[in-house]
């Protein structure tokens, strides 16, 4: 049995599934007027016009709460787009950065290589270069002594 609800002095019998399916129409479509199969619940005219007056307010806040949640949507999106852009560039740099650890990387693997090579030639040539003093003082005192004794004679 459906309930019985008294508005003011009116006795109403709602039809529940039938007012729901008529908020749900009137949420998605934002008309909230009564649809023509209830005339007999209509309450007098001059309740009449304050429940319009009523229903016309929350109308212009629907718009308006509209209007606000459009903008929020649109505030929400600029941001996204800004992250995603500095997000974007931040990886490029990133990339760049990884890039160059590389390059650097190899050219510290190079620098290794090259000096293990140059360090044993370096210590080849300083002991070569020894061994040529060590003859070169070795024959110039060779080379004095002889000289004195060619003076000697």
């Amino acid at each position: 049995m459906e309930p019985v609800y008294q508005a003011g002095s009116i006795l109403m019998k709602v039809n529940t599934l039938q007012g729901k399916k008529m908020v749900e129409s009137g949420l998605q479509s934002g008309d909230f007027s009564l649809p023509q199969s209830w005339p007999s619940c209509l309450p007098p005219p001059a309740n009449l016009e304050i429940l319009q007056e009523k229903v016309a307010g929350v109308q212009r806040e629907l718009e308006d709460f509209k209007k606000e949640v459009l903008k929020a949507i649109h505030f929400l999106e600029d941001a996204f787009h800004k992250m995603d852009g500095a997000l974007a560039q931040q990886e490029e740099q990133a990339a760049r950065v990884k890039q160059r650890l590389r390059e650097e990387e190899d050219r510290g693997i190079v620098r290794n290589k090259v000096l293990t090579f140059l360090l044993p030639r370096e210590k080849q040539l300083r002991e070569h270069c020894q061994r040529l003093e060590h003859l070169l003082l070795s024959r110039s005192r060779h080379g004095l002594g002889v000289a004195k004794r060619n003076q000697a004679e």
